[in-house]
């Protein structure tokens, strides 16, 4: 457990205000509005869960597969669409003077402004193919975006854990130095009445020494994750951090059989293996008929140089642009039938590739169930030893420390040597430290256990 430090400590501001002066309300605000903006400065420490949900709220690179999601749904949403009865507005308008073409081939000109509707009827399940490949390619996306959201909380909890170990690790440090100089201020009185300690107490010299350059290595590895952690929230990666402690960590339970086989890895090349049995189904598709009915309704006529056509005017010479539009008027149904019959194999080696691409996704999905595997495997054996090496050093701490009390009484009675008092020293320490970080990685092999042991 980590000591409260200054920050970590609730702020107190006391004013005290001479109402008996002449402008004491103005004193007396402005000492309200200033025990208010230190109150409002003072920064809680942040709870694991609330850095896990920042992190997912504020994280610059979680949006990036959350876009693809958005974009496979909307790539749904059209192969869906493909599906049903589409309406356009076209429309030309041709010029060709009297003086232009042949007559005969342009029409003198030419106009039309339609209202067309197509509708597939079959085309050898090409489209409903595309409908699956769409579905398929947005779970694999969701999928993908899970791995993403998962990867986030393993760093998050890993930073966390990190930065939590190295402040626990300055601590204990802090404290043996603390210690030590304790030690080495009754080496120098003892040395000062005149004792042969002067070996004695350069030896602790040195280790105090040592003991700061290992606290500087520690503050180092304690910004590192504090500006990791920063820049997972989302927040300004030099911005001050303080982080509640952690409860101490649960021992570890047994684990559902094969539960590896349903992570977002492995349920993302399932789904790839869909969208490449969809595109199979596809390039199949180009080999049968396709049939598609289209309707219009408008105006199509010819003779863009007059208002009355001269066929309209030899028919009847009294026709108005009112009678060529009611000619130009109507509607028409068409039906389209293709087939393909032959192409130089080129449908062949299309349908070719997407069996190969199906062959290649199933292969896929085999490599994920066993890196998944392997992954969780790792994992849980880390958690086994983490746990039992946890439990070692939670007991062999205090006994460390006593044993450097009792070896520095020994000293100080002439029972011991200074090289027991530090040997001592560093078995305290060292068992602190050790305990700091086997109780770190434990919770990063948790997490990686769920990581790659939950869907």
């Amino acid at each position: 457990m980590r000591p409260v430090s200054r920050a970590d400590r609730p702020r107190r501001i006391v004013v005290v205000v001479d109402a008996r002066h002449s402008n004491g309300r103005s004193l007396l605000a402005a000492a309200l509005l200033l025990s208010l903006t230190a109150l409002a400065g003072a920064q809680a420490p942040v709870t694991l869960e609330e850095a896990l949900r920042e992190a997912r709220a504020a994280n610059a690179r979680l949006p990036l597969p959350a876009y693809e999601v958005a974009i496979a749904r909307e790539k749904r949403t059209e192969a869906r669409a493909e599906r049903w009865l589409k309406v356009a507005i076209e429309g030309d308008f041709i010029y060709a003077p009297p003086s232009g073409y042949d007559p005969v081939v342009t029409n003198l000109g030419e106009f039309r402004a339609q209202a067309l509707g197509r509708q597939p009827l079959y085309d050898g399940g090409a489209r409903r193919a595309a409908v699956a490949k769409a579905e398929a390619e947005l779970e694999g996306a969701q999928r993908r975006y899970r791995v993403a959201e998962k990867d986030l909380s393993v760093e998050v909890i890993s930073r966390y854990s990190e930065l939590l170990s190295a402040r626990e690790e300055i601590a204990s440090r802090r404290e043996g130095i603390a210690r030590l100089e304790s030690y080495r201020t009754s080496l120098e009185s003892r040395k000062v009445s005149g004792q042969a300690v002067s070996p004695d107490l350069l030896k602790t010299n040195v280790r105090v020494a040592s003991e700061e350059a290992n606290v500087l290595e520690a503050e180092k590895r304690a910004d590192d994750a504090r500006l990791e952690l920063n820049d997972l929230m989302g927040r300004d990666p030099q911005a001050p951090l303080e982080i509640a402690a952690l409860p101490a960590p649960d021992p570890p339970v047994p684990a559902p059989p094969r539960i590896w086989e349903e992570t977002p890895e492995v349920t993302a090349a399932q789904a790839d293996a869909k969208a490449a049995d969809a595109a199979l189904a596809s390039a199949r598709a180009e080999r049968k008929p396709h049939l598609d009915l289209s309707a219009d309704v408008g105006f199509w006529g010819s003779d863009t140089s007059r208002l009355v056509p001269l066929d309209l005017k030899q028919r009847d010479p009294e026709a108005t642009f009112l009678d060529r539009i009611r000619r130009d008027a109507g509607y028409s149904f068409t039906l389209s039938l293709s087939w393909p019959v032959f192409d130089f194999g080129a449908m062949r080696a299309r349908v070719a590739q997407a069996d190969l691409a199906l062959r290649q996704a199933r292969q896929k999905i085999a490599v994920a169930r066993r890196e998944s595997h392997l992954k969780w495997a790792q994992a849980r054996s880390a958690i086994e030893t983490l746990g039992r090496e946890v439990e070692l050093l939670s007991r062999a701490g205090p006994a460390a420390r006593d044993a450097f009390l009792e070896a520095e009484s020994r000293y100080r009675g002439g029972a011991a040597t200074s090289l027991e008092v530090l040997d001592a020293y560093s078995g305290a320490v060292d068992a602190a430290v050790r305990l700091s970080d086997a109780t770190a990685r434990y919770r990063i092999a948790r997490a990686l256990a769920d990581r790659w042991g939950s869907p």
